[in-house]
């Protein structure tokens, strides 16, 4: 894929036919196990970010894990997502917004973007945000969806800065592509799953869905061939979903998975 943009002095510049073609890759993919990638893809080249986190609020007051990225320090963002979907999440500032679009059920809006807000954070709930290793600004895109409210939190470090006014505006102006991409693709992934006993639902929480969903396959007795046939990827897919998957459960084999699952 062409460089989707430049950094430089002035901040971060799209390389708008790049966007436009990483745009098109992840139309290509909706519904499928590729779509993931190709959005993170998108948000690396087309925001400027170095991690990337997305959740599904749902009824229930439930926040699930769909989407886990940053190649640097895999464990510690899964950790943090585990966290916040453990029950963190009701300490964010943004808590009332979520549950309050929940509530209205809308699945059009265009969403809001916000900027993160330390000074409304509670000491305990910065202490978590702020023990991320390098971490200089978040903005977080709340997207409804009908039954689930989707949260994009996108993260920069301190090398690359906080987000200036202007690439904020280019983010805004992005919101309704993000907003129709996420919304599309997941209705179209469906929700057909295997089921997490309490014990799994927890350990795995700092999963992505389909990392989370191999990881089930295995613990239900599949090989990486026959769960990657189960969830119709390539095994080269599935190898990938693995990696990632202990990396940020920090486990080096199925053993291990078994074990962390098993004392919940």
């Amino acid at each position: 894929m062409a460089t989707l943009a430049t950094t430089s002095s002035t901040g971060f510049t799209p390389n708008w036919p790049a966007l436009l073609a990483a745009v098109a890759e992840c139309v290509t993919h909706l519904g499928s196990a590729r779509f993931e990638d190709d959005l993170i893809a998108l948000l690396h080249g087309g925001v400027g970010i170095e991690q990337c986190i997305l959740f599904a609020y749902t009824g229930g007051d439930r926040m699930e894990t769909r989407l886990v990225d940053n190649s640097r320090y895999p464990k510690v963002a899964g950790r943090l997502a585990g966290l916040y979907a453990g029950g963190l999440f009701r300490q964010d500032p943004n808590y009332p917004r979520l549950r309050h679009l929940l509530e209205e059920g809308n699945d059009e809006a265009d969403g809001d973007l916000m900027p993160m807000q330390t000074e409304t954070m509670s000491p305990a709930y910065r202490s978590h945000l702020f023990a991320f290793p390098d971490l200089a600004d978040k903005v977080s895109l709340v997207i409804p969806a009908g039954a689930s409210v989707y949260y994009l939190n996108l993260y920069r470090d301190i090398g690359r800065g906080r987000f200036r006014p202007d690439e904020l505006e280019h983010l805004r102006d992005l919101m309704p592509l993000l907003a129709s991409l996420i919304r599309r693709h997941y209705r179209q992934a469906g929700s057909s799953s295997l089921p997490a006993s309490d014990e799994e639902a927890t350990a795995l929480a700092p999963l992505s869905a389909r990392e989370r969903q191999l990881c089930l396959h295995l613990l239900r007795g599949h090989t990486l061939k026959t769960a990657a046939a189960e969830l119709d990827v390539a095994l080269s897919t599935a190898e990938t979903y693995r990696k990632r998957a202990y990396a940020k459960l920090g486990v080096r084999s199925k053993a291990g998975l078994v074990g962390l699952c098993r004392r919940g």
